[in-house]
């Protein structure tokens, strides 16, 4: 009898179901024993598990899928379940959905004869021994062997207020309940959109006090208007031309200005595009009056359009480009491509407009304050609080790797390295983490958020999707074909 091929698929949120989905009917021949071990919430993961109706998609539902070729499953399956019709319908919904996918792999998966174990357990360690296996050890204690580590490991925290973490009144996790008294001043570190979803969780819970969201820039996210499907005239023939590494990032604002003054039918005002004052009632106000004027907003269209072929600009851009981006511009991309919707929105402003919310620019310091905070600002102001909720969004750098068991268990022993932009260097074609020596590490895999450096854009769910799809065809060449000879095939 055949031994079995031990695969660990570590984290299972959409983007590691999306891992099982494309990955498991392709080895169908292969003598198989698959495990998955995540101890948060199988298949939605941590955003599309939040109870609250108010945390509304910020894409539309016609765009997300878990499919790598039928773009309208979700929006299919919602339909047959009378679950609305809404653009942008509450998250949860699409957590249901793919928790139903996953259920649907496992089924298929088990009438096929495969074993797929399903462990809360949380991995802290794998290293890999002479014979090019992995010895993985979990929480618990259980130590076991597999021939291939898959790493979805989703966000890793962030670690830029970390000092207060565990403290009396400081929230780490945003999402963790904000068990926050009714009458406590609250203070969020973060105005885009995890920013948004604690202020809105706050409303829903009846919160009476004052919040504010504070942030360096001060910028919410942009309110979304009507969009139209945009067929990109410009950036494929671009991309297509493109030397990689060898591009600047002017050339590439150029073709993506193009596009949107062919959308918008004039020129594209850069000078506040790329520098928007401070976000308050007033820009909210009127943000609102243009969706409501029903126009077709051309910039978001195309900026609709152009996610998926962000992994192959970031691909392109040189070095001087990369960093100019990191370190000046990608805070105006954020908020500009991740926008939110306008029932949100006009949740926000109804919360300013009675006082409630406060939205300040310029934050320098969050510092204790006896049982409470305060919020410190560039201007030398300062706000008192009782509660801090840290809505600082994902890591992606060292301290980040560091806050996590696994992946600092890896970084110490020179497995896995920072990439100078963010998660961990990997191989583009297998997806395997490359070491020190820029090495690729044979048979450990990662996929999601921890590739931000490689590809930038791997919070959106169909690049996911797509990095989801491409993996599992390299996994199911090498054991189906026997085309990589470095390991261990099925049945030795």
């Amino acid at each position: 009898m055949s031994v079995p091929y031990r695969v660990l698929q570590v984290g299972c949120g959409p983007t590691g179901t999306s891992v099982l989905r494309e990955l498991l009917p392709r080895l169908a021949t292969v003598p198989l024993a698959y495990e998955v071990a995540d101890p948060a919430v199988m298949g939605p993961g941590l955003a599309f598990s939040t109870p609250w109706d108010l945390h509304l998609l910020n894409v539309r539902a016609g765009r997300m899928s878990l499919h790598a070729t039928d773009k309208a499953e979700f929006a299919r399956w919602r339909e047959e379940r009378a679950l609305g019709d809404e653009d942008y319908p509450p998250r949860r919904v699409f957590g249901r959905y793919t928790r139903e996918v996953l259920d649907g792999v496992l089924r298929e998966t088990d009438a096929a004869g495969h074993r797929v174990t399903l462990t809360r357990d949380r991995v802290v360690a794998a290293r890999r021994d002479g014979q090019g296996r992995w010895r993985c050890r979990f929480a618990s204690g259980r130590a076991a062997d597999y021939d291939r580590v898959v790493l979805a490991l989703g966000h890793l925290p962030s670690t830029r207020y970390c000092r207060h973490d565990g403290g009396p009144g400081f929230l780490s996790d945003p999402y963790g309940g904000l068990d926050v008294p009714g009458d406590a001043r609250v203070g969020v570190i973060g105005t885009r959109l995890t920013g948004v979803d604690v202020a809105l969780a706050l409303r829903e819970r009846g919160h009476r006090a004052s919040v504010v969201l504070a942030s360096r820039s001060g910028w919410l996210p942009s309110v979304k208007g009507r969009v139209e499907t945009y067929r990109l005239a410009h950036l494929p023939d671009f991309v297509a031309a493109g030397v990689p590494g060898a591009t600047s990032l002017d050339a590439v604002a150029a073709v993506i200005g193009k596009e949107i003054e062919d959308a918008e039918g004039g020129p594209v005002g850069w000078a506040r595009a790329l520098s928007p004052p401070p976000s308050s009632a007033g820009t909210l106000r009127a943000e609102l009056a243009e969706v409501a004027s029903g126009r077709v907003v051309g910039w978001q269209s195309v900026l609709g359009a152009v996610v998926p072929w962000v992994p192959a600009l970031w691909r392109l851009l040189d070095e001087r480009s990369k960093r100019l981006l990191m370190t000046t511009y990608v805070g105006v991309w954020a908020v500009r491509i991740a926008s939110f919707p306008s029932v949100s929105a006009g949740r926000l402003l109804a919360m300013m407009d009675d006082g409630r919310l406060t939205v300040r620019a310029g934050l320098a310091a969050v510092v204790r304050d006896g049982n409470g905070f305060r919020m410190c600002f560039a201007d030398g102001s300062a706000v008192p609080v009782d509660v801090v909720v840290n809505a600082t969004g994902p890591g992606y750098g060292r301290d980040s790797l560091e806050a996590t068991e696994l992946t600092r268990d890896l970084l110490r022993c020179g497995t896995i390295v920072p990439h100078r932009f963010g998660g961990v260097p990997v191989d583009e074609r297998t997806f395997e983490a490359r070491d020190a020596d820029g090495a690729a590490v044979p048979g450990l895999h990662v996929v999601g958020d921890l590739t931000r450096g490689v590809w930038l854009a791997t919070n959106a769910v169909e690049n996911s999707v797509r990095q989801a799809a491409d993996l599992a065809a390299v996994i199911a060449q090498d054991l189906v074909s026997g085309s990589c000879t470095s390991r261990r095939g099925p049945g030795t």
